[in-house]
């Protein structure tokens, strides 16, 4: 009985560890950073476009008292967003990608896009990616966002982005600002753990009958 317990206590443990938020500064309180790889234990700014930035900001944070400011003013065939790799991960895997955005600016005349890109860290490769999320915020309160997915065969890590662009002619001023808060990349709990669990409930269960 002992040993039940044990290795339901480790079971469990593991599956804990897995339903964890795996994002370093989920709430944008550091500093964004622009300087190249490695990407693991922080974000990293991207812009193309005169007038196209990442930055943090004090203006709207839906908690603490820093946030994302992802902009375009102006510029036609612009980008701008962040991102963050993920490592220690196994194929097979579910995990979901989430966050709070919200609009920045009444007029958002740019296209929206989240995703997650498998990579494979060893070869410093991307092995797929899933498709583009493009639901924006529908006003200046934060609104949850969020994505599933499987880790594929090949890949060890997770670099998920989150930007916006001017390519689609999404609308004439080609102007948007986007706000971003409480990130979260998270596992879902192990097999192992949730059958470890079970058992537990079932090992009690007898004992009570």
């Amino acid at each position: 009985m002992n040993t039940r317990i044990l290795l339901v206590g480790i079971a469990l443990a593991s599956g804990a560890a897995q339903g964890q938020n795996l994002f370093a500064n989920p709430g944008f309180e550091d500093a964004i950073t622009f300087d190249g790889p490695p990407f693991v234990g922080f974000w990293e700014g991207f812009s193309a476009g005169g007038n196209a930035f990442a930055a943090n900001s004090t203006t709207n944070p839906l908690s603490e008292m820093f946030h994302a400011d992802i902009s375009i003013l102006g510029d036609d065939n612009s980008f701008a967003g962040v991102f963050q790799d993920v490592p220690g991960l196994a194929a097979g895997q579910e995990v979901t990608f989430s966050g709070w955005h919200a609009r920045g600016s009444l007029v958002l005349d740019v296209g929206i896009e989240f995703r997650i890109e498998w990579r494979d860290s060893v070869n410093n490769v991307e092995i797929s990616r899933t498709f583009n999320m493009t639901t924006a915020p529908a006003s200046t309160a934060y609104e949850e966002f969020a994505m599933s997915a499987i880790v594929p065969a090949g890949a060890d890590s997770a670099r998920v982005v989150y930007a916006i662009q001017t390519f689609g002619g999404d609308g004439p001023t080609n102007s948007g600002t986007i706000y971003l808060d409480n990130m979260s990349f998270v596992p879902a709990p192990s097999a192992l753990g949730l059958l470890a669990a079970g058992g537990l409930v079932a090992s009690r269960r007898r004992r009570a009958n």
